[in-house]
């Protein structure tokens, strides 16, 4: 795996709420994640190491514990990963335990996270990457 698609993994692997600030190290100050309505109520573009802070911070007003729990990479180029994911959370006030499959599309450079989209599915997100189907 090269060097930037290890980074990509290392990030989602830290992206957690314990452990995010972490992860804030491995994001490129001009990254950008656009967070669509089909896998957030609130959809938002969020940018630099800042941006991913804000989008934490929103989950743990309403989360006691969000985790996202890496299932597979896949290595586009050397730059590129397609990663596929499921977010675990935990309501504050209800309790209540919330679980959501996604995949990111995610690039980095100079070893850091520079820009990610989310996808509801591989297929989904293959195709935005330019690859067939898997």
């Amino acid at each position: 795996m090269a060097d930037n698609v290890e980074a990509i993994a290392a990030t989602f692997r830290l992206l957690d709420s314990d452990t995010y600030e972490q992860a804030l190290e491995s994001i490129h100050d001009e990254f950008v994640m656009e967070t669509p309505s089909e896998l957030a109520s609130e959809p938002d573009v969020y940018r630099g190491p800042a941006g991913v802070r804000r989008w934490w911070e929103s989950f743990l007003e309403a989360m006691e514990s969000v985790r996202l729990e890496v299932k597979d990479v896949h290595t586009i180029d050397d730059d590129t990963a397609l990663v596929e994911f499921v977010i675990k959370a935990r309501g504050r006030t209800t309790g209540i335990e919330t679980e959501q499959r996604a995949v990111g599309l995610a690039t980095a450079r100079e070893g850091k996270v520079v820009g990610l989209e989310f996808f509801t599915d591989l297929d989904r997100a293959r195709a935005a990457a330019g690859l067939p189907p898997g």
